[in-house]
């Protein structure tokens, strides 16, 4: 676990189950921000608590990164919300297959949770309600080493060699950070 204080989860992380990314001008300086939806079948206490945010007032959640010790090639991102309605979430997150959004996740400093079922895409629900959850970012310094040492076993274990593997990692890093370092800002236009 990292951080000084740490967040206990009780039961098991909420399955991902499709994500995708949306940019807003006012939201997080027009960075791309992940969506996440996950499978909450079982978990109404998650429902419940993102449709309260609709009515109420934004609610306070504690955040913390974290590495499952049976999962060698994986982060845990622990949630507690504390209103509107008190919910513990976890989620977890394969390193090579969805460090993407990790990376996202931390230079946005949020991502949206969005409560869905398996088979639910970004692009067929897009009037679902979600919330932005906001993270903290003092796991970036971690995630940019623990990152690309990933990858590069990752590419090792698929039979390149050390020097290789490590060219290779730093390359595919620095590609999937540059496709998604876009911004939308607001243009101003001058009138004559």
């Amino acid at each position: 676990m990292f951080g000084r204080e740490y967040i206990r989860v009780a039961g098991s992380p909420l399955p991902i189950v499709a994500d995708g990314v949306v940019a807003t001008v006012g939201v997080a300086d027009g960075r791309m921000v992940p969506v996440l939806i996950v499978d909450t079948e079982g978990r109404p206490d998650v429902d419940h608590m993102v449709k309260a945010h609709k009515h109420l007032p934004p609610g306070d959640v504690q955040t913390q990164w974290g590495r499952p010790t049976h999962l060698k090639d994986h982060v845990a991102l622990f949630l507690r919300f504390q209103r509107p309605v008190p919910t513990d979430v976890s989620l977890v997150f394969n390193i090579i297959e969805q460090g993407i959004l990790v990376d996202l996740m931390l230079t946005a400093g949020a991502f949206y949770l969005q409560p869905g079922r398996a088979g639910d895409r970004l692009s067929a629900t897009m009037e679902a309600p979600r919330i932005i959850v906001e993270v903290v970012t003092e796991f970036k310094n971690k995630w940019d080493d623990l990152f690309p040492k990933t990858v590069r076993s990752h590419f090792r274990q698929l039979g390149l060699n050390r020097h290789d593997a490590k060219a290779a990692a730093t390359q595919a890093v620095a590609l999937m950070r540059e496709m998604t370092a876009h911004r939308l800002t607001r243009h101003r236009t001058s009138s004559s």
